[in-house]
């Protein structure tokens, strides 16, 4: 082997360990770039998970007075725990607020009820105390028990 070729052949080993450094380089702050990513969509997992609990225990401390009736707080505790995957329908004192809402499901919300005929209005606010009316004891017996439950 000449002496030209021995010293081409190192060049171009050189030049192919640069072009290896410079893929691997790109590719680890690639790699550090995606955790860092997936660490920030975790923290807004966690933290929508956190303010979806506090909301939850906001509508319990408040349920039963005039800013917040029963069937209103039933209907959004049963859509956060929705959201936060856990399925109490089947525990024995929560499972109450799955009821409730089962209930009241076909009843027009905000644009649907404001555009309601007044006599329909009436029609579902009766049907509302009734279903509250029947299930007020459980309904405060499952406040008790969802403050107590510990949602993670």
């Amino acid at each position: 082997m000449s002496t030209t070729s021995f010293i081409l052949a190192i060049v171009v080993g050189v030049i192919v360990i640069v072009a290896l450094a410079f893929v691997i380089s790109r590719q680890l702050k690639l790699d550090n770039k995606r955790k860092l990513e997936m660490q920030e969509a975790e923290r807004n997992i966690l933290e929508g998970r956190k303010k979806r609990i506090e909301s939850i225990h906001v509508l319990l401390k408040v349920v039963g007075s005039e800013d917040l009736g029963w069937m209103e707080a039933s209907i959004r505790v049963k859509t956060l725990l929705d959201q936060l995957s856990l399925d109490l329908s089947e525990h024995e004192t929560i499972g109450v607020f799955y009821k409730v809402y089962a209930e009241t499901e076909h009843i027009p919300t905000h644009d649907g009820w404001n555009n309601l005929p007044k006599d329909a209005r009436r029609k579902f606010r009766m049907e509302m105390m009734k279903c509250e009316a029947r299930y007020q004891d459980e309904l405060e017996q499952a406040k008790v028990a969802l403050l107590e439950y510990p949602l993670k």
